[in-house]
């Protein structure tokens, strides 16, 4: 188990403890790695705003807790650092990533409002949950069993009843049902080398779970991590579908600025 895992986990086992924030910050002050420094400095903020609230404090135990039953037994990359990769305010998780932000900057609610969506590699599921409130019904598929559970926790905390989480690498994933929208956001190549499909392969099965001109959003990597243009991208993706927009966001934290976002649609 990590130190950024099994350090702070005692601190959600009991009862709030007034001194678990200080020592955060002081844990962050002297740590070198930029995401470790930057967890704490979350997980503190996330920590005092539970404080007055028991129902959240409760709900955090249970998400710690399947965090560090991850760390235990996911032979993984941790996009976390023993974190959340996401955020999600409504319940209290700063998280590394911006998710209201990215929804706003991408027009999800708008995109998704009253269709039935699809997400690739959904994480703790805090954006599909985010955006569930507009669209008809969420499935997402993400390969972590524990992060799936999290995500279940935070939809049965938010009473969330249009959004199904399974655990599943992408590939795997049965193409049973069609999407009027596919999200797929950084999941084409991962750094964790669990993607077994060539970019080809990838978004020509993205493009067979859309219905005819369905909808297909796409989020690149960061460029340092892409290892192709912008423009590269882009011709890869207009030989599966039609290239509606491009442009590059620049809203929220360092995770999140500079990634290419595509609108495309699917060819009939």
């Amino acid at each position: 188990m990590t130190m950024s895992v099994s350090r702070w986990q005692k601190y959600y086992s009991g009862q709030y403890q007034p001194v678990a924030p200080i020592l955060m910050a002081a844990t962050a002050i002297f740590s070198i790695n930029r995401l470790r420094r930057q967890s704490l400095i979350n997980r503190q903020k996330d920590y005092l705003g539970i404080a007055s609230r028991p129902d959240l404090f409760r709900l955090h135990q249970k998400m710690n807790g399947l965090l560090a039953e991850g760390d235990l037994n996911w032979n993984s990359y941790d996009y976390g650092e023993g974190y959340f990769y996401q955020s999600y305010r409504k319940i209290g998780v700063t998280g590394f990533r911006d998710t209201e932000k990215r929804v706003d900057a991408m027009g999800l609610m708008q995109r998704v409002t009253e269709k039935d969506v699809f997400e690739i590699g959904s994480n703790a599921g805090f954006l599909s949950c985010q955006i569930a409130a507009a669209a008809r019904s969420v499935d997402a598929c993400e390969i972590a069993p524990h992060l799936v559970r999290i995500a279940q926790e935070a939809a049965a905390f938010e009473r969330i009843s249009n959004c199904r989480f399974q655990s599943s690498s992408f590939e795997d994933f049965p193409e049973q049902k069609r999407y009027d929208v596919v999200l797929s956001f950084a999941n084409h190549s991962t750094y964790d080398g669990n993607t077994r499909q060539p970019l080809d392969e990838y978004l020509a099965k993205c493009r067979r779970m859309l219905v005819a001109g369905g909808i297909f959003l796409f989020e690149s990597h960061p460029p340092q991590h892409e290892g192709r243009s912008h423009q590269e991208v882009v011709d890869c993706l207009a030989e599966q579908f039609r290239v509606e927009a491009a442009e590059v966001l620049t809203y929220g934290t360092f995770l999140d600025r500079d990634r290419l976002f595509v609108v495309a649609r699917g060819r009939n």
